[in-house]
């Protein structure tokens, strides 16, 4: 098991909210607008450089899927799916750390 792995991880559609219970019990909350915006894959971080906004009217979750142990991969509602959160990039944006390991 990753020691970094969270003991339970849901999506509230009605909430529109990752939610994770980590390993020393603590609980995370992220929007699927954070989730859009702090997506890391390449597709995104070029957009984000030239000043394109990655979020569309369509940023709710549509499907999360894991990665092994290491993390989740979420596909968005208007079929964006190269999004890869490692657990601890999730603990990040939860955190509000995200920006300082993507820039």
């Amino acid at each position: 098991m990753n020691l970094d792995a969270p003991h339970s991880v849901k999506y509230k559609k009605q909430s529109e909210a990752l939610e994770l219970i980590w390993a020393d019990g603590s609980k995370s909350s992220i929007s699927g607008q954070a989730l859009r915006r702090y997506c890391a894959c390449s597709v995104c971080r070029a957009k984000k450089q030239v000043g394109i906004d990655v979020i569309t009217d369509k940023a709710q979750v549509s499907n999360i899927l894991p990665m092994g142990t290491s993390g989740i991969q979420v596909i968005f509602a208007d079929g964006h799916d190269k999004g890869i959160y490692p657990w601890p990039y999730l603990q990040a944006i939860a955190a509000s750390r995200a920006m300082e390991l993507i820039n």
